[in-house]
């Protein structure tokens, strides 16, 4: 269980810093939330733009691409709705690092992008 005084340690000062430093916690948080729904937003959009793009110059249906979307789904071998952060080698330094990753945790060298709306 998680200890309110480790989030907020002047919680236990009794001065009433511990209500500044929530306030601050929900603010960050209250930021980055606005943040996520914002590139959520923005990849939702691409999405449906690049899918009207697709099923009328290629005459798919629906149906094409809620197969497609579970092909992909089932890549990593589970049904859950995402796609699962794969190994990626550094080009520099030839070591591995998670496709979430913008930059080679060991090296700092860009890694290339696994996934086409990732880079947008």
């Amino acid at each position: 269980m998680i200890n309110p005084f480790d989030l907020f340690p002047s919680a236990s000062r009794g001065d009433g810093s511990a209500d500044q430093d929530a306030r601050s916690a929900v603010d960050r948080l209250s930021a980055e939330i606005r943040k996520l729904e914002s590139r959520a937003d923005h990849l939702a959009l691409v999405s449906q733009a690049l899918w009207e793009l697709l099923r009328d110059r290629d005459k798919l249906t629906d149906s094409d691409l809620v197969t497609k979307v579970r092909e992909i789904d089932l890549r990593d071998g589970v049904a859950d709705g995402r796609m699962t952060p794969v190994p990626v080698e550094c080009p520099a330094c030839h070591r591995q690092s998670t496709s979430r990753r913008e930059e080679c945790l060991y090296c700092g060298t860009q890694l290339p992008s696994r996934n086409l709306l990732e880079r947008l």
